[in-house]
């Protein structure tokens, strides 16, 4: 009878478990994090008789997850992809629209500039239009300025950001030591599993996993270690690791992250990967800093386009024109821990092979080296550095002053200040080279089919420029200049003389004359600011491919 009671009193008690994780179950249903519980039962050990085994009924072995080790995997990859792509998302729409925003964005100020361009080639005369021109030219360095430093502040909340993910990061890694201490505990004291600090730690593994991407071994039926980037340990037993912000050699303001622990230090910035922590950097490196970069490669552009035409042209009062825009330097950066005194003064000399990136000047002792810092590619260096033969490279001419040390190593942003120095320096109205200074006539006496161009200027700083020059027509095919030489003659073909162009098409006769002579009194002339318009809409980006406009 003792034997039907033991037994009978086993299951009771059994079920008694079963019905207390049943009710854990019921009120931790709509627990964040929570598992939910199950009893597994097993027989207890049966007692021996004459002619057998007589069990003694049933008892709880263990109170088991009901966790798919799998599926908890997948949702954490799944949870640091959907996070870091949703970081990344909204902060580039916020860059976008900076670029897009209708009449008011920066396409809109571009359209406008090229408009009042326009215009002054529609009316050479008037003084109103050219003061049009300037205004809208102040308008455009206006709205780049304003983005730039809308760029300059999403920057700095994205560093502040990153800074504020790390904190959390540290705080998370923590709890989770703390746990593996916990159930280390737990699980010694008892040899069962504390689930709900299982649901704990896997709770902030699952918070973590939204920051960054990680990857968790377990080492024993109790501890779980979490490595984050390339194999850097985050969480290792009982310990873990602390990830900070520190100021880049070169930029202060630009955030480094580095991970500290019994592993030692190391820079983790660029290992670093998925979650929000991912989504941030990589909205930096591919979306912030190109922007910023191509920002100023179209102030750069549309800067070098306009003065180059404007210096080509004349004013109402029959003076060369001068810079419209000014910008400001090229950027360049001594690291901080370099032993020598050089400083590089850095120049753009064309727009068009600018790139983009930004790059790292290094000095081995005898010579300089150049890379850029987006591809880590070398980049051909030619010239020594000196005053008179710079180095030179992707559009940048470099000037090395000081004594350098071997090892020494020089940051170079080719754009990153441009347009915070960029201004509009023609401000008389007058002043606005609208006419070319020479033109180009057949004479009336010609008998010949032949038509010549009024002439575009290649030179505007050669001495001989508006010098009167008489091209005469020896035979249907040579000519002469000024009445001296024998030079052949190709329909349609360049004739270029004292830094101007001229093209003189079809069949002259012998004797047909042109002429070529100083036309700065032309207020009437539109030809510079029609030439200004085809400079604007030519492709002067990325080698000559890609215009301002596009």
């Amino acid at each position: 009878m003792s034997q039907v009671l033991a037994s009978g009193l086993s299951g009771l008690l059994a079920f008694q478990r079963a019905l207390d994780v049943t009710s854990h179950n019921i009120a931790n249903a709509n627990t964040e994090g929570y598992s939910r519980q199950r009893v597994e039962f097993a027989t207890l050990p049966a007692s021996p008789f004459s002619n057998g085994w007589i069990g003694k009924g049933v008892d709880v072995s263990t109170v088991r997850r009901m966790v798919d080790d799998f599926l908890v995997t997948q949702t954490r990859t799944s949870s640091s992809s959907l996070e870091r792509l949703s970081t990344f998302a909204t902060q580039s729409e916020r860059v976008s629209k900076l670029f897009v925003d209708g009449d008011n964005g920066l396409s809109g100020a571009l359209q406008k500039f090229q408009n009042a361009i326009q215009g002054v080639a529609t009316e050479p005369t008037s003084v109103a239009a050219r003061q049009v021109l300037i205004g809208q030219a102040d308008g455009l360095v206006q709205r780049l300025d304003y983005v730039d430093t809308q760029l300059r502040s999403i920057d700095g909340e994205t560093a502040s950001q990153v800074g504020i993910e790390a904190a959390e990061i540290n705080s998370i890694a923590s709890g989770i030591a703390r746990l593996n201490k916990e159930i280390t505990a737990g699980i010694g004291a008892t040899g069962q599993p504390p689930n709900d600090l299982l649901d704990q730690r896997d709770k902030l593994i699952d918070q973590l996993a939204s920051k960054v991407t990680i990857n968790v071994i377990p080492q024993d039926a109790a501890v779980l270690n979490v490595f984050i980037g390339k194999g850097q340990a985050l969480v290792l037993n009982e310990k873990a690791a602390s990830l900070s912000v520190q100021p880049d050699a070169y930029d202060g303001s630009r955030p480094r992250l580095v991970l500290s622990g019994g592993q030692g230090t190391s820079d983790v910035t660029s290992a670093i990967s998925g979650g929000a922590l991912g989504g941030l950097l990589d909205f930096r490196s591919q979306v912030l800093e190109p922007a910023r970069a191509d920002l100023g490669r179209l102030a750069a552009g549309v800067a070098e386009a306009v003065n180059t035409q404007h210096r080509a042209g004349v004013d109402l009062r029959g003076s060369f024109g001068t810079d419209f825009f000014a910008t400001g330097p090229v950027d360049s950066v001594e690291r901080s821990t370099n032993a020598g005194s050089a400083d590089v003064t850095a120049t753009i000399t064309s727009a068009s092979a600018l790139t983009g990136a930004d790059y790292e000047l290094s000095y081995n002792g005898t010579a300089w080296s150049m890379k850029r810092l987006d591809s880590g590619a070398t980049v051909t260096l030619a010239g020594t550095g000196t005053v008179a033969d710079p180095l030179r490279a992707d559009g940048l001419s470099m000037v090395v002053s000081g004594a350098p040390a071997s090892g020494d190593t020089v940051l170079v942003r080719p754009t990153r200040e441009l347009i915070q120095g960029m201004s509009v320096l023609v401000s008389d109205a007058t002043r606005v080279a609208a006419a070319a200074p020479i033109a180009a006539s057949a004479a009336a006496s010609n008998v010949g089919g032949a038509t010549i161009t009024r002439g575009e200027v290649l030179d505007p700083a050669n001495a001989a420029l508006k010098n009167a020059t008489t091209i005469q027509f020896l035979t249907p095919t040579t000519y002469s200049v000024n009445g001296a030489g024998s030079f052949t003659y190709t329909s349609g073909q360049p004739i270029d003389i004292n830094g101007w162009r001229v093209k003189i098409a079809g069949s002259p006769a012998v004797g047909d004359r042109f002429t070529v002579t100083d036309s700065s009194n032309a207020t009437g002339d539109n030809r510079n600011m029609l030439a200004m318009t085809q400079a604007m809409q030519a492709p002067r980006l990325d080698g000559g491919t890609t215009s301002i406009q596009a």
